[in-house]
């Protein structure tokens, strides 16, 4: 990366930082409950479920800030399906459809599915995708990450950005993902550090939420972004091919 795209990313990485700090500091002066639909289900949107007040704020704003990020996670994931011709990738969380669209435009015959609780954002995901041309391989549906609408064994690849940390419940999650991931297949999950998910949603550590889904033990490590700001963890678990969905120890 030349100078100033370094720079310009560094600015970017800033203005992301900056942003989620004003995030967090709105919703905890706010509140610290989720809100709550009028049949008593949480709500599917906005500060419920993502960390702006609307799918259309959110993709005004980080949709920009994090859009050298989103390259260089499709870049990412691309490598980890490189060797599978037409590889089955779910994207859980996927808001307005960058990531997606972007790891699309590197595997030609990749199909992805993005799920997401908030039908706002499934509705910018799709005209973005429809818009970029790739609406025939990338797919949105409204749904939850703790209730997964797919058979068991579906995906190669399960992929996720900024959505772990929003999870009510971060080891059923990781159990559906694990329970709809093939023999073999990988889950790459990408989230702020634990120190903000615990802050702003009071999330627990990524890693552990992983452990008690059901993968073996595994660290979240750096994915640096801005430079060598270490402003994102990755996490990397893969589903065991030689151990049976369920039954056995956690981390079978």
């Amino acid at each position: 990366m030349s100078a100033g795209g370094r720079r310009r990313a560094a600015i970017r990485g800033g203005l992301v930082f900056a942003g989620i700090a004003g995030v967090v500091a709105v919703k905890r002066r706010a509140s610290r409950r989720r809100d709550v639909a009028g049949d008593g289900s949480p709500a599917s949107g906005g500060w419920a479920t993502c960390s702006a007040p609307s799918a259309r704020a959110y993709e005004a704003t980080f949709g920009w800030l994090l859009r050298d990020l989103y390259r260089r996670m499709a870049d990412d994931l691309a490598a980890a399906v490189a060797g599978i011709a037409e590889p089955a990738v779910l994207e859980v969380g996927p808001g307005p459809g960058g990531l997606a669209v972007e790891l699309a435009r590197r595997h030609p015959g990749l199909r992805l599915t993005g799920v997401d609780v908030d039908p706002a954002m499934v509705a910018r995901a799709r005209s973005r995708a429809a818009r970029d041309g790739v609406a025939d391989r990338v797919a949105f549906e409204v749904g939850d990450v703790a209730a997964l609408p797919f058979p068991d064994g579906t995906f190669d690849l399960v992929a996720s950005s900024f959505s772990a940390h929003h999870w009510p419940d971060g080891a059923a999650g990781f159990a559906e993902i694990r329970r709809v991931l093939r023999p073999g297949g990988r889950a790459i999950v990408f989230d702020l550090p634990d120190r903000w998910g615990r802050f702003e949603t009071k999330a627990p550590p990524l890693a552990d939420a992983a452990t008690a889904g059901g993968f073996a033990a595994a660290p979240a490590t750096a994915f640096r972004w801005p430079g060598r700001v270490a402003l994102v963890r990755r996490l990397e678990v893969a589903r065991d091919p030689d151990t049976p969905l369920r039954g056995g120890s956690p981390g079978t």
